[in-house]
């Protein structure tokens, strides 16, 4: 303490509280306030030294370190806190943003994105870096993995194997025109406006171009009531064979960015680990889900059958992990797997796993698409080159897809309808794009330049093929009406 006092001299209290005026009194009170807040003890101690002793080196014990300390660290001692702060920010943020852009028409979890993003980015127009904590908190990042393994499984779930089998020619070459075009048109923007990038990025980006969103798709045929059209069945079944291949293709692309090693060999490793565990686990789930549900249903008590479904998940989550695939590859498998077992509420009616997924769904969805949000650099497009990468990855995924149109075999079908219908892209791609991000294949510019083109195709897809439906709805009825007559 002696020492502490000598570097001290005498409090410099005349200077810091001022004869000097009112204004200089409260910038100095103002100063001191700040470093208190901070938690800087040197400038706090430094503030109260005497001009005389300014040159005296500045040793401060351990005991006034401790006493000054940022105000959050005062209230907050226990680090849990600070989880559960961000965890009530995220989950408000990412409800408000979802229900306007429902009520705008659009699809809930680009709400939940531009609502991270405007977050993520709002240091730019205020300077104010609260929100910091979305991008550098690491529990976020677990709680977005499990977001992430929520939603395959669900996928998985929903996912008939059966009807995929019967989805007829025109269904299966939809769907590998949707791989192949946007793919090949990504693989092109990669080599040509990322010439210094290593193939691996550009293989990723390939990818990210491949999937597509049933949900939107879903919700635009089951609102005009045309999911039993000839073109309803093509474009579902093409949607769901289109994100089992991407997955596929996924678990090859993310072993090659893990081992870092790209050759024939390597990648025939990888794909063919990829389909074996698919391939696996389908056989497994179209002979023995039934079975399997059936005796868990049956004979095990309900809170036994959650935590077989909580391990089955996470476990084969484990086991594509080990083998160089992606968690959500394993997650995927685990809903074809338990797509019959059964849980039953307190009033003893038996309800799908989804009914008890669905408020996870709730809770660490939004957390996923949020801070994927955030961790768009929104800078980033202030560098024009990175516009016209973004403009042109936007470009591919549009034209890709719409090359799905002249994959149809039927006569009489809407193909304008099937390839816009085909252009949205969402959950799945914004999960790969994530992953990308963090194997560190994709640089923030290009993560940020493909999850605005995730928020442009997923907003201006609907609408178009909504209109395009109506037009062929409104056309069959007057053929009706000329031929009643």
């Amino acid at each position: 303490m002696s020492s502490l006092l000598q570097s001290l001299g005498s409090f410099n209290i005349r200077g810091l509280f001022g004869l000097r005026g009112r204004e200089d009194a409260r910038c100095s009170a103002q100063k001191m306030y700040s470093t208190v807040m901070e938690g800087n003890a040197e400038g706090v101690v430094g503030g109260l030294r005497s001009p005389e002793s300014a040159d005296v080196p500045l040793e401060i014990p351990e005991q006034i370190v401790e006493v000054v300390k940022p105000l959050w660290k005062i209230w907050h001692t226990d680090p849990a806190n600070h989880i559960l702060l961000a965890i009530a920010i995220i989950l408000l943020a990412g409800k408000i943003g979802e229900e306007v852009a429902r009520r705008l028409g659009g699809p809930g979890v680009t709400g939940e994105l531009l609502m991270g993003m405007f977050l993520g980015n709002v240091w730019l127009f205020s300077g104010w870096r609260f929100f910091d904590f979305l991008r550098e908190m690491e529990f976020l990042k677990v709680l977005g993995d499990f977001g992430a393994i929520v939603i395959l499984l669900t996928v998985g779930l929903h996912t008939d194997l059966r009807a995929m089998l019967r989805v007829g020619l025109s269904s299966f070459l939809v769907a590998v025109g949707g791989i192949f075009a946007p793919a090949g048109l990504g693989f092109l923007v990669g080599y040509f406006m990322l010439p210094g990038a290593p193939i691996e990025t550009k293989l990723f980006l390939a990818i990210t171009l491949c999937a597509t969103s049933v949900a939107i798709k879903l919700r635009v045929l089951d609102e005009l009531n045309m999911l039993d059209t000839t073109e309803g069945r093509i474009i579902i079944g093409a949607a769901i064979v289109d994100d089992v291949i991407t997955l596929m293709l996924l678990g090859m692309v993310s072993g090659l960015a893990l081992t870092g090693k790209v050759s024939f060999v390597s990648l025939g490793i990888t794909g063919g680990m990829s389909l074996l565990f698919l391939f696996t686990l389908g056989i497994l789930s179209l002979k023995f889900n039934w079975a399997f549900g059936d005796f868990v249903t049956r004979r095990l008590p309900e809170g036994l059958k959650i935590a077989i479904v909580a391990v089955t998940c996470l476990s084969l989550a484990f086991l594509a992990e080990s083998i160089g695939l992606h968690i959500i590859v394993g997650a995927f498998g685990a809903g074809l797997l338990l797509q019959n077992v059964k849980l039953r509420d307190s009033e003893g009616k038996e309800h799908n796993i989804d009914w008890f997924v669905r408020v996870a769904y709730w809770i660490l969805v939004p957390i996923l698409f949020v801070r994927v949000g955030s961790q768009v650099e929104i800078e980033s497009f202030f560098n024009l080159e990175i516009v016209f990468v973004g403009l042109a990855i936007t470009g591919a995924a549009i034209l890709g897809k719409m090359f799905c149109s002249v994959c149809v075999v039927e006569r009489g079908v809407n193909r304008l309808a099937i390839g816009i219908a085909m252009i949205p892209r969402l959950e799945v791609t914004l999960i790969i794009a994530a992953i990308g991000k963090s194997l560190g294949v994709l640089s923030d510019a290009l993560f940020s330049s493909i999850v605005v083109m995730v928020v442009i195709t997923a907003l201006v897809s609907p609408p178009l093929l909504k209109m395009v439906l109506l037009r062929q709805k409104r056309k069959m009825q007057e053929r009706l009406k000329l031929g009643a007559r």
